[in-house]
């Protein structure tokens, strides 16, 4: 039987077995931590590649952020923001490994939008108009509409204020929007 506890428990966090997990990994549970990356690995891998467009370097990156968040997941606070706490330690690896090549980049038509009925050089227009815009900014476009994270997650991983992630998105689109009438006007 249910007791009252375990359904307040069940209903403040949508997946209990894995807030568990992340429980006894910050009780180094290395068993458990393993699963926890086994879970989000494939997700941390595209979100490291939307940055640097090298299979290896996204391995890298990965593989240097399992490491930074095994040894620091002791400092984790609340177990339920796992997923959003290791992209940030992931984001800021992949910043800083793009900081320390200090070579542009171009997205790889590999990234897949979700809107099939984009051509693809209206897709590689896209992809090449995000790699122009500033850190942030592409930052927020890539977390809300290729991660479809909701504006909360965004807000922690980039450590702004909500308020602040919305108008980096409205200007990230205004800046997108001008690049590609741009790059129309020049064709």
């Amino acid at each position: 039987m249910i007791n009252e506890n375990t359904l307040i428990y069940r209903f403040y966090n949508k997946n209990p077995m894995k807030n568990d997990l992340v429980k006894m990994a910050m009780k180094g549970d290395s068993k458990a931590f393993t699963s926890l990356i086994r879970e989000n690995k494939k997700y941390l891998y595209k979100m490291a590649y939307s940055y640097v467009k090298n299979e290896q370097m996204a391995l890298d990156i990965l593989q240097e952020s399992i490491y930074k968040a095994f040894v620091n997941i002791k400092k984790l606070k609340r177990e339920n923001v796992f997923k959003t706490w290791i992209t940030k330690i992931l984001i800021n690896e992949c910043i800083n490994t793009i900081r320390k090549n200090a070579k542009v980049t171009y997205l790889n038509n590999d990234i897949l939008i979700k809107n099939e009925s984009i051509s693809i050089d209206e897709k590689l227009d896209l992809y090449e108009a995000i790699d122009q815009l500033r850190d942030g900014y592409k930052t927020v476009i890539i977390l809300k509409y290729f991660n479809d994270l909701p504006l909360k997650d965004i807000s922690y991983i980039m450590d702004i204020p909500e308020n602040t992630v919305k108008s980096h998105l409205k200007r990230a689109k205004n800046d997108l929007s001008k690049i590609l009438k741009e790059d129309f006007l020049n064709e």
